[in-house]
């Protein structure tokens, strides 16, 4: 609505008149009072648009509900600065918390305003017209910090907050982590996804440790598209993002990162590249197929009429729960699907299979039966106990999920 027909009203002429004789407000508590007209423009300027209108002077004292804190915006945000010294950002977002003091005389002003219109919905019940003052605070010290940073002010998702008391006149810094992406290739088995006390070393800290020791922060948190077992091998490029806390720094040489974690021999990584948090939510709402190579050993001898039947896997799989994993996941049935299947003999007794599966089956099971919790298996179809004595994942098919 535009502030011209707020003012032409005059029930709101009545209400601001009575506003500016009960005590000194300054423009931006008085403008707060019609925010919700003429969006572009700031509260000053919609306070000063009133006093023209109504005539009114411009005030002798200090602002009575806000005590002249937007004068002050320019000393909070020096403080800021120095606060945020050190740390490294593109961003800021700011909070407020608020002086009780003036929420109390802004509370019982809005309270006049709505209790002396003589319609029982006047325009000020509903409450959309004004602002309240940390709100307008908070928002234009963000402007001012980022006009003197060379940041940009961003409400949502920011990498530093700044957090201004009100009433203690203090601040305070809360860095945001810096949140890296990219796909990673684990090439040697014995090592655990994310950290893991049973094994030496983890994809996640050849990955985030050099990222973390350049960015100067004091951990990270590793998330990943899936995760393939410590004895497996991920040929294929898994994604995955990482969770950098408390970073001092955040412009860093991403190729060189790469080159340093993939020199390790153990662990590959692509792509890499910084990201936003978002990122982590959608990649673990992914669900992509995959294809797996494994090495399975028979107990017995089996002709070559017995693995043709291995043909009849592909399709629908009944798995429930696998026993390794009963103790921290629920004993549940699942359906799966085997997508396509191919294998070779190696001797008589090894077979090596190429298998592309929906997400979430279990292949060392599918491959055993698992004392019949998988059905149909690889041993049922050939009548012959087995076990998956090598397994590799060779694609994460992400372009087929997303």
């Amino acid at each position: 609505m535009r502030l011209a027909d707020v003012l032409a009203r005059p029930e709101i002429r009545v209400g601001l008149a009575n506003s500016l004789r009960a005590g000194p407000l300054c423009d931006h508590c008085l403008g707060r009072l019609v925010a919700g007209a003429d969006t572009g423009l700031a509260n000053d300027q919609r306070g000063r648009a009133i006093r023209e209108a109504l005539a009114a002077p411009a005030p002798q004292a200090a602002c009575g509900l806000c005590g002249g804190l937007f004068e002050a915006v320019g000393g909070w945000a020096a403080r800021a600065a120095e606060a945020l010294r050190g740390w490294e950002f593109a961003s800021i977002g700011v909070a407020t918390r608020p002086d009780p003091q003036v929420a109390r005389r802004e509370e019982a002003l809005w309270r006049a305003l709505g209790s002396a219109s003589a319609e029982a919905a006047g325009p000020w019940a509903a409450g959309d017209l004004v602002e309240p003052c940390r709100q307008e605070f908070g928002r234009l010290l963000g402007l001012r910090l980022a006009d003197l940073l060379g940041r940009e002010a961003s409400p949502k998702d920011p990498d530093v907050w700044l957090f201004a008391d009100l009433a203690a006149g203090s601040v305070a810094v809360r860095v945001e982590p810096l949140f890296v992406c990219g796909r990673y290739r684990k090439l040697v088995r014995g090592i655990s996804q994310c950290r893991w006390a049973a094994a030496p070393t983890s994809v996640q800290d050849i990955v985030g440790d050099p990222i973390c020791r350049a960015a100067e922060g004091k951990d990270h948190r590793f998330h990943g598209c899936g995760r393939e077992d410590v004895d497996v091998r991920c040929l294929g490029e898994r994604p995955f993002a990482l969770q950098v806390l408390r970073p001092r720094r955040r412009r860093l040489d991403w190729a060189a990162l790469a080159d340093e974690i993939s020199r390790s021999g153990r662990v590959e990584v692509l792509g890499l590249a910084p990201c936003r948090r978002p990122m982590v939510a959608n990649l673990k709402e992914l669900r992509p197929e995959k294809t797996y190579r494994a090495l399975v050993r028979l107990a017995s001898d089996v002709d070559d009429a017995a693995v043709a039947r291995l043909a009849g896997l592909v399709g629908p799989i009944r798995q429930r729960t696998p026993l390794r994993v009963l103790k921290r996941r629920p004993d549940l049935v699942r359906d799966r699907q085997i997508v396509s299947l191919r294998w070779r003999r190696v001797d008589g007794r090894t077979i090596e299979v190429e298998v592309r599966t929906q997400a979430g089956l279990y292949v060392k099971e599918w491959v055993s039966g698992d004392s019949g919790r998988t059905h149909p298996s690889i041993a049922e179809a050939l009548g012959a106990a087995a076990e998956c004595a090598e397994l590799d994942v060779t694609a994460v098919h992400v372009e087929q999920a997303s």
